[in-house]
């Protein structure tokens, strides 16, 4: 089964809940032209709009069956390949429709929805008949990466949709939307599913992964599936100490940090950031609740991790983590920042505040 057949006919579990929402509208024939589903990186949004867009498209379709992790995880890894769908599904997302010549490396690195995508292969083919008589849906994966041409040419459609036709706007950050998207559409918010039912889902992944270790890549991973399958696909579990022994020797002044922003550079960024962020976190959660959270990584107090941080005030922990934050966001938007001074300027504050506050 290919990703696009497994994505559309299969779907997570926690994503049965706004399923039923989507379907009970479109049995009673209220089905919105706009939709918005929102919510963080990882939890499944692409499938739930795969799975309506399937529905509208398909009346007769049997009910979809549930997707397990391994094959989630391939499927969502190879979602973009070229492959066949229903003719009169639509499915934009950065990187793609536009010049099928060009290497796959280079259309990875455009991050944004143009608006010639928009007009070529959204407006102009949902402006035509639908090839098999039922409807014509159009998904926008990551649709907060319109430019702001694009998001204009893509108002009047949803101000003027032909009959029969239905728009899915798959979205990590909506607020970036402009107000008149946002309006035109009906919102349904996709939250990350409870740990429990996360940690149920993933242990089916495979037979190594043990529990905790899954619930560690979920805490790094903000609760999100796809995302914690990432991280266990680029070995976080094995680069866990590593990441934590290198800052323990940051904290004592033992190794230089632009050292260890060269390695970071080097090998993950994102990985090694999501790391330090989830770890703030933990310290700033257990200094706000020292009763021990059910999402929590380990049986340790995550400030005894870090020594060296105890007698940072909680201030600093938050400011480094804010900090940590939206060098992440830049770094995930593309926007043009260079990786190695920042980060090796983040781990010199951590640094100094440290030594600033050692007793």
């Amino acid at each position: 089964m290919n990703a696009t057949r497994s994505l559309s006919r299969k779907i997570c579990p926690w994503l049965l809940e706004p399923l039923e929402q989507l379907e009970q509208a479109r049995l009673a024939g209220h089905f919105a032209h706009g939709w918005l589903l929102s919510g963080p990186t990882g939890v499944g949004k692409i499938n739930l709009a795969l799975v309506a867009a399937h529905r509208l498209l398909d009346a007769q379709t049997e009910p979809p069956q549930e997707l397990g992790p391994e094959e989630g995880s391939r499927a969502m890894e190879e979602r973009h390949e070229q492959a066949d769908h229903h003719p009169d599904l639509h499915w934009l997302f950065p990187g793609g429709n536009e010049n099928e010549a060009d290497p796959p490396a280079r259309k990875r690195k455009r991050r944004t929805l143009g608006v010639d995508q928009i007009r070529d292969h959204l407006i102009k083919p949902l402006a035509l008949t639908s090839l098999k008589g039922v409807a014509k849906v159009a998904i926008l994966e990551h649709a907060d990466a319109m430019t702001a041409s694009a998001a204009g040419a893509l108002l009047k459609t949803l101000e003027e949709p032909t009959a029969q036709t239905y728009l899915l706007l798959v979205s990590h950050q909506p607020g970036k939307l402009p107000a008149t998207i946002r309006s035109r559409c009906q919102n349904i918010p996709i939250p990350k599913p409870p740990m429990p039912e996360a940690l149920n889902w993933l242990s089916r992944y495979d037979a190594v992964t043990n529990e905790s270790d899954w619930r560690q890549l979920l805490v790094l991973a903000e609760g999100s599936p796809f995302r914690a399958m990432t991280f266990h696909s680029n070995e976080y579990i094995s680069k866990n100490k590593t990441l934590d022994d290198q800052f323990n020797l940051i904290s004592k002044g033992e190794v230089d940090p632009q050292t260890v922003a060269d390695q970071w550079v080097k090998d993950d960024l994102e990985l090694a950031l999501s790391w330090l962020s989830a770890r703030l976190r933990e310290s700033i959660q257990a200094r706000m609740a020292p009763v021990e959270s059910p999402n929590s990584t380990t049986d340790q107090d995550p400030d005894r991790l870090h020594n060296a941080w105890q007698g940072l005030p909680s201030r600093a922990l938050f400011h480094q983590l804010q900090s940590t934050e939206v060098l992440l966001r830049q770094l995930e938007l593309g926007k043009g920042v260079n990786a190695d001074l920042a980060v090796r300027a983040l781990l010199l504050g951590l640094q100094r505040e440290m030594r600033i506050c050692k007793p």
